[in-house]
């Protein structure tokens, strides 16, 4: 086996800090790591390093400095918005490279991730390799090994210098998380096709790979099983698939003058935009709540005011999304169950045919207790939000006894 040292010396000058720089300025606004793959200048790196150059190219340019401390030039010339990668282009090549290998690691490998933390120096990290995540809507490896703040983008390789995976995420305490190096073969493959030019192909690229991925996950929903839950004499919705995970929650007490049971399930993997803009959001929650010697005008209060507590929907801004649009209706289910039906719609600026969705009912079947669901969707069409939600509400029934 290879010694760490042996390993950053022979792999350390195919790696680069890249660094975004406000043009007006010429201060520094982001740092992360890259790494070149291939002779012509091309260098791997993450989505969410470079994202204000794609958003504000007039605003922003990419820089990379070497081992050596030169500095170079980089253009962006195609990303994964989904998978947080980004391709980008050196002005003069490295005049070495590493190599992406999406092939099978058994779990336990010794890996090394390079990038440079904290603005502090070129770094290597040894650490173990432990397969993909379970439960993940999104594949990453699963790094045990300290990947810092600035080491994004970086590559984590093999003694060989097979690059499994590029750094993207920390939970701290050792663990770490990498997208699959398949994905980054799979951009480069993309740039070879339709290579980036200018600043309108990138927002259309991007529309067109959020698009691709709302439609492939609500195609998975729609076909997964949605189990239930029996709570007091209604059914309602609770495990949708494997990559969502949930927790309750109980709230009770005799100054509160009512009980509350919650059940919140996310699928904790959203899709960065920009630091203050985020999609890809899929959770939904339910709330039972019951009335302790309420009237029923308390209680009526009391459950509006539950269902008026709105749910936590994507970060963005008002550059990014416009306002929240509702409406209102009263509907009974096949079963006969009233509820009251809450559906309300933002669409994304820049991104043509993206919504946020918040989805929600309230049973009105009884006067000291009831059930609130929610649904909420960042990024969807208007017909899978449609769709969607109409699969989750007709989960909710009754035993009308």
């Amino acid at each position: 086996m290879a010694d760490t040292p042996q390993v950053f010396r022979q792999y350390k000058d195919a790696v680069v800090q890249v660094r975004i720089m406000d043009k007006r300025s010429n201060n520094r606004t982001a740092l992360g790591t890259g790494f070149a793959v291939d002779d012509a200048g091309h260098v791997i790196s993450n989505f969410h390093v470079i994202s204000e150059v794609v958003w504000h190219p007039e605003s922003f340019r990419a820089e990379a400095v070497r081992a050596n401390g030169s500095v170079v030039p980089l253009a962006v010339s195609g990303f994964d918005v989904v998978h947080d990668l980004s391709l980008l282009k050196l002005a003069t090549p490295l005049g070495t490279h590493l190599t992406l290998d999406a092939g099978p690691l058994d779990k336990g490998t010794t890996l090394y991730s390079f990038g440079i933390p904290l603005d502090l120096d070129f770094t290597i990290v040894r650490g173990l390799y432990n397969g993909l995540l379970p439960k993940s809507l999104r594949e990453q490896i699963h790094f045990t090994g300290a990947i810092n703040p600035g080491m994004s983008g970086g590559p984590a390789m093999t003694e060989t210098g097979r690059v499994i995976g590029i750094n993207v995420a920390t939970s701290g305490n050792d663990v770490g998380f990498l997208v699959p190096a398949r994905y980054a073969v799979a951009l480069l493959q993309q740039q070879a096709r339709a290579p980036i030019n200018n600043a309108a192909q990138m927002l259309k690229l991007m529309d067109t790979q959020l698009l691709a991925e709302q439609n492939a996950l609500a195609t998975r929903l729609l076909a997964a099983p949605l189990t239930t839950d029996t709570l007091d004499r209604y059914r309602t919705p609770r495990d949708w698939s494997d990559f969502f995970r949930c927790w309750s929650n109980e709230e009770h007490g005799e100054e509160k003058r009512y009980t509350a049971l919650t059940m919140v399930c996310g699928s904790q993997s959203n899709i960065f935009l920009t630091e203050d803009y985020e999609t890809g959001t899929v959770h939904y929650s339910r709330s039972y709540v019951q009335g302790k010697g309420l009237s029923d005008l308390q209680f009526a209060h009391l459950y509006g005011s539950q269902l008026g507590i709105g749910p936590r929907v994507p970060d963005a801004t008002r550059e990014d999304v416009g306002n929240f649009a509702c409406s209102t209706s009263f509907v009974r289910q096949p079963d006969g169950l009233p509820l009251k039906h809450v559906f309300c719609l933002r669409a994304h600026r820049k991104l043509p045919g993206l919504f946020d969705a918040v989805i929600m009912s309230a049973t009105l079947d009884q006067t000291q207790s009831g059930l609130i669901n929610r649904l909420v969707l960042g990024g969807v069409s208007y017909d899978n939000a449609v769709r969607l939600g109409r699969k989750f509400l007709g989960a909710v029934t009754w035993s009308n006894r």
